[in-house]
């Protein structure tokens, strides 16, 4: 199984709009961040490739002719924000309400798009041109929403494959996201994950029990990180390493990152303060690491 982080910017993105700070003058590619968004690939032992997006923000289809998108199978979406969800009417090429074909596409119940039930609401209303009778020319696309409650571990969806998908409740102020556990089996036929936790201030220890259970063995952690400084809807840096620490993934990944801090200077922080958490302290002294994620950030397991 393979995640490429598409994007890892907080709302406004880096470089920021009218900003001349340091970090959006940077000349470093790691301080280039689009909005934040993932993409999951993994190869099917019948030869098939299961595709999946997680969050659809402004900028999708920059990323998708970036890293050259083909194919999207379902998408996962976090919640409802805009730097999360306003690239969604771009999916219409992988699931498009025409098609030369009568008998597929066009009379499907669409792209499957899972997300919690206020989130649903939300792209109902949001993208309300979707889902009711418009007249000819443009198109839109297709998309069947689906409440992820009914998401069962040993039945999983065909457009799947043979990733395990898992929501963990979050909160983001008082927003309810949806973090994800994305799993498959290793060649020791343990169960591998990747947990994608953005936008969240507050994760419950029954969601954290939740992921320990789930995930098996956890290879990547990919957490909401925003900044230094305490935020009312976000963690952290040092919130985020407290949760890390709880969870204890072999490697960390801030994502949600705003203009204050480049990358390198990240990287000094998280070098000052690792020792103040001592499971990721150990986990690192044994080959794991705790760093900045950043766009085109490849995650393999």
């Amino acid at each position: 199984m393979k995640m490429i982080l598409l994007g890892t910017g907080t709302s406004q993105g880096i470089p920021c709009i009218g900003c001349d700070c340091a970090v959006c003058r940077s000349k470093d590619r790691h301080d280039k961040r689009l909005r934040c968004s993932a993409y999951v690939t993994h190869k099917n032992k019948n030869g098939s490739t299961a595709h999946i997006l997680i969050d659809a923000g402004p900028e999708f289809r920059i990323q998708a002719l970036r890293h050259k998108i083909k194919a999207v199978d379902a998408v996962l979406l976090t919640h409802s924000h805009a730097d999360h969800l306003h690239g969604l009417d771009d999916l219409r090429i992988f699931r498009h309400t025409k098609s030369s074909d009568e008998t597929s596409l066009a009379k499907s119940q669409g792209l499957p798009v899972y997300t919690n039930k206020n989130t649903i609401k939300d792209v109902a209303d949001r993208f309300s041109y979707v889902f009711r009778e418009t007249q000819e020319g443009g198109g839109k696309p297709n998309l069947h929403l689906i409440d992820c409650k009914t998401l069962k571990k040993n039945a999983m969806p065909d457009e799947f494959g043979e990733i395990c998908v898992t929501p963990v409740k979050m909160m983001h102020g008082a927003v309810k996201t949806t973090g994800w556990i994305l799993s498959c089996d290793g060649k020791d036929n343990a169960r591998h994950s990747i947990a994608y936790l953005t936008d969240c201030n507050n994760i419950k220890n029954k969601s954290l029990k939740k992921i320990r259970k789930s995930a098996g063995i956890l290879e990547h952690l990919v957490i909401d990180g925003l900044r230094i400084p305490g935020h009312s809807t976000h963690f952290s840096f040092l919130e985020a390493f407290a949760v890390a620490d709880k969870i204890g993934a072999e490697h960390t990944w801030l994502t949600h990152i705003t203009h204050l801090n480049s990358h390198e200077q990240i990287k000094e922080y998280i070098s000052l303060h690792l020792n103040e958490f001592p499971n990721l302290a150990k986990i690192v002294k044994e080959g794991g690491s705790v760093s900045p994620a950043y766009d085109g950030l490849i995650l393999n397991i």
